[in-house]
């Protein structure tokens, strides 16, 4: 597969004016490549739609560029830089418990001290022939393979005096199935000092580290003296224990605690599994902050990633009095290969620039970063070619790391998603779906739909990302008299939903633009900064489920999932909730009698119309892929009005699994065929407050719809006039 020319990625999603953002580009050209600012206006590609849109906006930073080739080293382990205690050993064991996910995989290192061109040094390992050992140049390795998912206790000892090198494996659990445990020996072999080589766990040492290990591991351990088989067990408590690294404390850090006598604290290199079940968890705590010595396993991977680390090549200093917006830098070379890096710049603090507020949802964005969908058909190339839309997709390149909608090399769920590598799928013109009505965007791309409306309609407009509602809370939003978000705000923090609540109940007024809202609960944290932390246990609509004993998030040691399970179904912000998903094609709504009723008519000013919605640039129709219905046993307030509701939804629908109780039975009592559908919902709250919410992904697909003129935008229009008119 070719390799992307021009590519790189910002080292922050948005920038407040009076602050800078830098840039990290590697090119494979040997010439220079050329960077200017856009404002972005329009990201869809489709000839039948708007077209790509962009202003040219003067920037100190324009100008050409010397290309550099940047790399991406995938592969999570652990690393001890300073290992000048190791240099008095002589005699050693090594020993860890192991829980390995791909063990008829190649070699996969689980503790080495090696010197990658020397080889002086010794690493103990797995593969498809079960536990080896390796010791300058010579090799032991037990022969019996490792059963994939089943706890084993690996080890490797030296005695100096004899030249004994030995090496073992034993199942936790024996079982009758499996002939996988054993030892084996060689003598005359000699231990040589590596030279200015750390000490890894769960991989080689080398330029970049490599043979990543595949699974979990515990307590790995260094003695130093030679113990006998028998003894392998308890050597965590024999007298010669040099090192111990006990995974179970800073689970929400990037440290590896040492309790041995020296001291050789490890730190974690691209973003591990922490808080995973290890081979003491026996269901007695499903919380792990209870009993972290049941969670003192960590989940490595060979295609982990958390940081590029790739150099900055240029910044752009945001001048004090900039416009609060969408931009992005935009690349070209000699060759004609081109790049965009999209940011957003909020107000300055506390300094609105307009009376409308657009929510960027980062935080969803950074989610689904680089999904891999499986769906780069000749169909798709063939629409991206003839539409001159951005021509990568995730499922062609992989190097940058996969979205946590995609599985690891092992089969487990990706859980962790890092802003800090290219985004190849947040890109103007990026097309996600072949052989659907419309144009087949999502997220970025989908949601310039809205704000190109309102640059065509005339309304400025700020934007604000999730980044400062989580750490600002209301403030972030209170001087504004609208907020709406975009197609789909689906991850948030307790943070980000208590400043919508606030500012709902505070006299603001919410227009929810999008569908299956406010689902997913996510963590961050301080010690990895720009990452974020999804565990999808216990329900909810999922490409992978956590593993019972794992919906505590390691970041911040509170229970993942779904906000539902959380106590705060999205009906309760917003009136509507996620119920059904479906292909990525759109129907219409047929409004309510209530509707027309006086106290709503104004909504519906120049409409005409029964049917609205029957168009749409996403899906085809404005109630599409994922819908949200209105439900008062969810928090659905009593003084909603249910203004419309989709309907013709085809047989590819269906009910969210949190509503299925049975074949038959749905957790509401009602037939599932009822319960798929969109409800538009109006409502009040105090203080003059008032909530409007679409409950639709498409929805905003149906704005740009014949230059603006059409049902759907008077309806979004006339709700938005009522609320600057107060």
């Amino acid at each position: 597969m070719q390799t992307i020319p021009l590519l790189g990625y910002a080292d922050r999603f948005s920038v407040h004016p009076g602050q800078s953002i830098g840039f990290k580009i590697s090119s494979t050209s040997p010439e220079a490549y050329a960077a200017r600012l856009v404002r972005v206006i329009s990201c869809d590609p489709n000839p039948d739609g708007p077209g790509i849109i962009e202003e040219d906006i003067a920037a100190d930073f324009a100008g050409d560029y010397p290309s550099r080739l940047q790399a991406v080293h995938l592969g999570s382990y652990m690393t001890v830089p300073d290992t000048g205690a190791l240099r008095g050993l002589e005699s050693f064991t090594v020993v860890a418990t192991i829980w390995p996910t791909t063990p008829d995989k190649d070699l996969q290192g689980v503790l080495s001290w090696r010197d990658p061109r020397s080889g002086a040094g010794f690493a103990l390992a797995i593969d498809g022939e079960g536990a080896r050992a390796c010791l300058g140049s010579r090799r032991v390795a037990v022969g019996k393979p490792l059963v994939a998912k089943r706890w084993y206790r690996v080890w490797a000892s030296f005695d100096a005096a004899s030249g004994r090198f030995s090496v073992g494996q034993a199942p936790l659990s024996p079982r009758f199935d499996a002939d996988d445990a054993g030892s084996a020996t060689v003598d005359g072999a000699s231990l040589t000092m590596p030279e200015d080589t750390p000490l890894l766990v769960a991989a080689f040492a080398g330029e970049p580290a490599d043979r990543h290990f595949n699974g979990k591991i515990e307590q790995p351990m260094l003695l130093s003296a030679a113990l006998e088989e028998a003894a392998i067990a308890s050597a965590a408590a024999h007298p010669a224990l040099f090192a111990c690294w006990d995974f179970a404390q800073g689970i929400s850090t990037q440290k590896a605690t040492d309790t041995g006598p020296h001291g050789l604290h490890g730190r974690l290199i691209n973003l591990p599994a922490r808080a995973m079940m290890g081979a003491a968890w026996d269901g007695s705590a499903f919380a792990w902050p209870q009993r972290p010595e049941h969670y003192a396993a960590i989940h490595f991977h060979d295609d982990d990633i958390y940081d590029c680390g790739w150099e900055t090549d240029f910044s752009f200093a945001v001048p004090a009095d900039f416009r609060s917006g969408i931009y992005a830098v935009r690349l070209r070379n000699a060759a004609g290969d081109e790049e965009m890096l999209p940011f957003f710049v909020p107000a300055p603090k506390g300094r609105p620039q307009s009376r409308i507020c657009v929510l960027i949802p980062t935080f969803t964005y950074t989610v689904y970063a680089n999904i891999a969908r499986g769906n780069t058909t000749d169909s798709l190339r063939r629409r991206i070619a003839e539409w001159g839309g951005w021509p990568w997709t995730a499922d062609d390149h992989k190097e940058f790391g996969l979205s946590t909608y995609n599985l690891h090399s092992d089969g487990s769920g990706i859980a962790y998603s890092s802003r800090r590598r290219p985004i190849i799928t947040m890109r103007t013109g990026a097309v996600s779906y072949p052989d659907v009505p419309g144009s087949g965007l999502r997220h970025f791309s989908a949601d310039a739909h809205l704000w190109y409306w309102l640059e065509t309609m005339g309304y400025d407009f700020d934007v604000i990302t999730d980044d400062e509602l989580h750490a600002d809370g209301k403030a972030a939003i209170e001087g504004y008299d609208v907020v709406l978000t975009t197609t789909h705000p689906e991850y948030h923090t307790g943070e980000t939903l208590d400043a919508l609540q606030e500012y709902t109940l505070q006299g603001g007024h919410f227009m929810y633009m999008g569908g299956n809202g406010f689902y997913w609960k996510v963590a961050l944290s301080q010690d990895w900064p720009d990452a974020i932390e999804i565990r999808r246990g216990e329900g909810g609509l999922r490409n992978w489920a956590a593993e019972p004993g794992e919906y505590y998030n390691a970041f911040d040691g509170t229970y993942g999932g779904m906000w539902r399970r959380n106590g705060r179904p999205p009906q309760q912000l917003c009136g509507v909730g996620f119920t059904s998903q479906g292909g990525h094609i759109g129907d219409a709504y047929r409004r309510s009698e209530a509707s027309y009723a006086p106290e709503n008519a104004w909504m519906f000013e120049g409409i005409n119309d029964e049917i609205i919605g029957d168009f749409g640039l996403a899906g085809g129709g404005a109630a599409g892929f994922e819908l949200d219905r209105a439900d008062i046993r969810l928090g659905t307030p009593l003084n909603a009005t249910v203004l419309a509701s989709s309907f013709g939804h085809g047989e590819h629908f269906i009910l969210v699994p949190e509503e299925v109780l049975s074949n038959i039975l749905t957790l509401p009592g009602e037939p599932a065929e009822e319960l798929i559908r969109s409800d538009i919902v109006y409502f009040e709250t105090a203080n003059g407050g008032a909530v409007f919410s679409v409950g639709s992904i498409t929805f905003c697909g149906s704005l740009p719809v014949n230059e603006c003129k059409n049902n759907i935008s008077r309806l979004v229009a006339n709700v938005l006039n009522r609320f600057l008119a107060g």
